[in-house]
């Protein structure tokens, strides 16, 4: 089964899946891949964390512009803020992948000791804050 996704960083975050592949096809202009899901992984079904699952997250990351993005759980709804911003709500795709309703990918590694973000520019604070487009920034805790 082949789906098209809107960005090419989420293809690569779910090659950290072990059911997902990817396959680039040629370049487009809206930078779009194909990802092939294999048969276990349910395309339209949206990821249920664990009840613990999220507590490894809910840390403050520093990131590489001096920025410190915080994680948060409420219930059944997690959020993300940069200092006394506004949150911002963020959307489970996998085991440690999440998205912002406006695309930001943030994706947790090494048992959510870092963090890498993509698109951050997407986010709300970006216009005040020194955000390359296009860019993917790291963080650690």
């Amino acid at each position: 089964m082949y789906a098209k996704t809107m960005i090419g960083a989420l293809a690569c975050v779910l090659l950290a899946s072990p059911a997902v592949a990817q396959q680039q096809a040629p370049a487009a202009a809206d930078d779009s891949v194909q990802v092939r899901i294999s048969k276990n992984v349910a395309a339209s079904a949206p990821y249920k964390l664990a009840p613990q699952e999220f507590g490894a997250y809910a840390q403050p990351y520093l990131l590489e512009t001096g920025l410190v993005l915080t994680f948060e759980q409420h219930r059944h709804r997690y959020f993300t803020q940069v200092r006394n911003e506004a949150k911002v709500e963020i959307f489970p795709l996998a085991a440690g992948v999440f998205t912002s309703g406006d695309g930001t990918l943030f994706v947790f590694r090494d048992g959510g000791d870092t963090i890498a973000v993509s698109h951050l520019e997407r986010m709300p604070f970006a216009q005040h804050a020194r955000i390359e487009p296009g860019r993917v920034y790291m963080a650690a805790r």
